[in-house]
């Protein structure tokens, strides 16, 4: 009997699922979401792909899920009703922040509206010093006090982060345990077990983010996992993670903090998985979905890193993908402000009533409509979508933004394009010409159901010669989950400086991450020949208040490694700031290592070669002001050895894909298609 590996990725707009046999066969399919309750979408879609394809759901074996729960429950202002316990005479730390502002010369810029009222943060009086030691200790009668004040405020969630609980967690641990005891019902995040790391801020933000964020992602994962179940799934459920890794739902409902990118992370590895596949070392991934874009680097075939991330402007402080997002997809609504300039986005239509083209309600002209009226999408693109209006499209693009503009639906429509995709250029410029990379040196990889669409004018405008557009680019981030591993992430903070006399004390530390990592995969079903321990250092030159993750050996350190570990920080430092300082005294400030059980991987398997058909039809096409008649390919029966030169539109059930005049495309032997921007 034929087992399958699922990946479901849920998404704003729509919900991808990834079904991949013992034998090979892989099967891709997607479900409009269901805001008000994910899991619909995803048992529904489950079902409708089982139902289709003749596929049992016993044999169903192992089920990933990126899952947007924590996300929203953040970005909308939704989590747990939270408090916020902290030692007495810093209940402010999570409301003054750091002097950082985003946009240095704006003088109207707002910081975002505070995780938590004042009137949830609860001091207690206790005091642990920078080095562990404990100045005042916790009394009983403050931890009775602290009970009955959590029982009246009607907290579902508690955050606990206590002054340098980094360098000693026992009161953190004492105060957790007497909650337990005495409440039962709530939900419990203590900074120590979190984030053992130092800057109070940024702990603190940390802590309560997974405070608010738990008890939303426990009910949601609890209740899929027990629906799988009743379903007739036997597979465990396992969630991603911001870091590119597979973690248990148990540990998801724990640590829910750590799936605040869970579903962009997919794409991400796709990436990986393809720059190895291929050859092509640099990637710039761009997942353009119905509500968002996700942009990530690839450099070398590796993802880069980020310990310095935040969601909704406020810092999250956990090892994930350096992944930038910003409110650009198909379903991005146009508008014109009160100064009379177009506009794109933030705002989504969602799936529900969804853009105006899906004649379901929608009165508001977006991306996806735009597209309609330049007859780059036509209705039989939509796959499983019926009543798709091209003259809905027209009529909603005309009436709101060509009329007030005074410009023909068709230049509305352009203009619509060309201001989303010059947000898109300015995303793409953060993620790679401010971290110090050329982009002239990578290849664009777009994928969601936009990105095919928007890839050759974006390529164009960040001087990207090539793109490569995998063979299903709707569905990439839920096939990139099935290339991942399980990853645990550790961290201790230790500040000294980067000399030989150092070298006892980080073995030390290191080798009892390593102790905990290896328990918790071997606990976890994994063997010694599964599992790989991988080391990193952050980095600073001293009196820097910044620091940079450096990959270090995996050996015991002496003073010869710390001196190679140097120079490449110099190196680094170099690349993302211009400048070095390499007589400066160079200082430790964290220690961290990532521990990785390893998962059965995707076989690659290359396309057949054949006789290779022409364009199927044409269709009116408006591009650089005018229409041209441009020849209709099927995905599905491109291969290696086909070759074309646009302009050409490339259909499938989950894509399209525009190739402007004068580039040329082919397909390589993974049924890739490989476009030539010509940009020198």
């Amino acid at each position: 009997m034929t087992k399958y590996k699922l990946a479901v990725d849920t998404g704003g707009t729509f919900t991808d699922f990834c079904l991949l046999g013992d034998n090979g066969r892989l099967l891709i399919a997607k479900e409009p979401s269901t805001p008000d309750d994910p899991s619909r979408a995803v048992l529904e879609g489950i079902k409708k792909i089982a139902s289709q394809q003749g596929i049992r759901l016993r044999e169903i074996n192992f089920v990933l899920h990126g899952t947007t729960v924590a996300t929203n429950a953040i970005l909308e202002q939704k989590g747990a009703r939270t408090a916020l316990i902290t030692t007495r005479g810093f209940r402010d730390i999570i409301f003054i922040g750091r002097q950082n502002r985003p946009h240095l010369y704006n003088f109207w810029a707002q910081k975002p509206a505070p995780l938590l009222p004042r009137h949830m943060v609860l001091e207690i009086e206790e005091r642990i010093l920078a080095d562990g030691s404990v100045k005042t200790r916790l009394g009983k009668e403050d931890i009775n006090n602290l009970i009955e004040q959590l029982r009246q405020s009607g907290a579902e969630s508690a955050a606990v982060c206590l002054l340098h609980a980094y360098a000693n967690p026992e009161h953190e641990i004492i105060i957790k345990e007497a909650l337990r005891k005495e409440l039962p019902h709530l939900s419990i995040t203590i900074s120590s077990e979190i984030l053992p790391e130092f800057r109070e801020y940024e702990r603190t933000s940390t802590t309560v983010i997974n405070a608010l964020v738990k008890p939303k992602v426990d009910r949601y994962v609890s209740r899929l996992a027990q629906n799988l179940r009743s379903a007739g799934v036997e597979s465990e459920l396992f969630i991603m993670q911001s870091n590119g890794g597979v973690i248990t739902a148990p540990q998801a409902r724990q640590q829910s903090a750590r799936t605040v990118l869970s579903g962009p992370a997919g794409g991400v590895l796709a990436g990986v998985y393809i720059a190895r596949q291929t050859g092509h070392n640099n990637l710039l991934t761009a997942d353009i979905g119905g509500t968002s874009m996700d942009i990530c680097l690839i450099h070398r075939q590796e993802p880069r890193f980020t310990t310095e991330g935040s969601i909704g402007g406020h810092p999250l402080r956990l090892p994930m993908l350096d992944i930038h997002t910003i409110g650009a997809g198909g379903g991005s609504i146009a508008w014109i402000d009160t100064g009379g300039a177009l506009r794109v986005g933030p705002r989504s239509a969602g799936s529900i009533p969804g853009p105006a083209c899906y004649n379901l309600g929608g009165h508001e002209p977006t991306v996806t409509d735009a597209n309609m009226v330049l007859g780059r999408l036509t209705p039989e693109d939509f796959a499983g979508l019926d009543n798709i209006s091209t003259e809905m499209a027209a009529r909603h693009v005309d009436e709101k933004i060509g009329r007030p503009l005074g410009l023909t639906p068709e230049a509305a429509a352009e203009g619509v394009i060309k201001v989303v995709n010059a947000n898109m250029v300015r995303a793409m410029r953060v993620i790679s010409v401010q971290r110090g990379f050329d982009p002239r040196d990578f290849t664009l990889v777009p994928f969601g159901g936009a990105g095919p669409l928007q890839a050759v004018e974006l390529a164009r405008e960040m001087g990207i010669p090539r793109i490569l557009i995998p063979p299903h680019p709707g569905v990439t981030s839920a096939w990139g989950m099935l290339s991942a591993d399980v990853r645990h992430d550790y961290s201790i903070t230790h500040v000294t400086d980067l000399a030989p006399d150092a070298c006892p004390g980080i073995n030390a530390i290191y080798d009892d991450l390593a102790k905990q990592g290896s328990g918790d995969l071997t606990g976890e079903g994994f063997d010694k020949s599964q599992i790989n321990l991988s080391r990193f250092m952050d980095l600073r030159y001293r009196g820097q208040s910044y620091e940079l993750t450096i990959a270090i050996p995996d050996n015991e350190l002496i003073g010869a490694d710390l001196l190679v570990i140097g120079q490449r920080f110099h190196r680094r430092h170099l690349q993302h700031y211009g400048y070095c300082r390499e007589k400066a005294a160079v200082e430790i400030v964290t220690l961290r290592l990532a521990a990785t059980g390893r998962l059965p991987k995707l076989q690659p398997r290359t396309r057949p070669s054949g006789e290779l058909p022409g364009s199927s039809s044409t269709r009116r096409v408006y591009m650089n002001g005018s229409y041209h008649d441009v020849p209709v390919y099927e995905r599905r029966l491109t291969g290696p050895g086909w070759r074309i030169q646009g302009p050409a539109v490339v259909t499938q059930a989950d894509t399209t894909t525009l190739i402007w005049p004068g580039n040329n495309a082919r397909c390589d032997r993974w049924g890739n298609i490989i476009i030539e921007t010509g940009v020198r």
